[in-house]
């Protein structure tokens, strides 16, 4: 090793941050192997999703670079590391939650707006009285069921293509249809 050459393994996690904070990409290469598994390990404590929690990890150590020019040089290095994956997870696992509630209000409505209750009546032979019966009954179900019945009877998709399109067995195919029917005699019959 030259005399100008630095052996980053030998450094300080605080010798790092300095150099990090200077520009010096190896020293950023230098943190994330050091905590990386540390880092993981908590995450993954935090939530059980590994593709999240090395996102999230990638995310902590891309902001640093990014930012390295404003961050000051933290008491612990380690602390400020792990907090900025906590940071970093539960921001991510925030905004996936409003996702996947804009995803089921938008979906529970657009599949809504598919359902013709006159076909639903047509198929299953009811009265035009029963009408209203079916509309109620409909809404009790899941949206996941309203959505494996309009494909599987409307659309005519066989279970293979359910369970392709779902992402799901075909087993939980079956149970769906099967508890979605029950669950429409039930609401039907009373």
């Amino acid at each position: 090793m030259s005399a100008n050459q630095i052996d980053y393994d030998n450094l300080s996690p605080e010798e790092l941050w300095k150099k990090l904070c200077q520009g010096n990409k190896k020293a950023l290469a230098a943190l994330f192997d050091d905590y990386f598994d540390a880092l993981y390990s908590y995450g993954y404590r935090l939530t059980p999703n590994t593709d999240l929690v090395r996102d999230s990890i990638q995310e902590v150590f891309y902001n640093l670079w990014k930012y390295r020019k404003n961050i000051d040089q933290p008491d612990s290095v380690e602390a400020y590391l792990f907090i900025s994956l906590r940071r970093q997870l539960f921001q991510k696992k925030k905004k996936m939650k409003r996702r996947e509630d804009v995803n089921k209000k938008y979906f529970s409505e657009e599949f809504d707006a598919l359902l013709n209750y006159q076909v639903w009546q047509h198929a299953l032979d009811l009265q035009e009285e029963e009408n209203e019966d079916l509309k109620e009954a409909v809404t009790e179900l899941t949206p996941r069921q309203r959505e494996v019945i309009y494909l599987k009877y409307f659309e005519g998709l066989s279970t293979k293509e359910l369970a392709d399109i779902l992402q799901i067995r075909a087993q939980s195919i079956y149970n769906l249809v099967h508890d979605a029917l029950e669950n429409l005699r039930i609401f039907l019959d009373e």
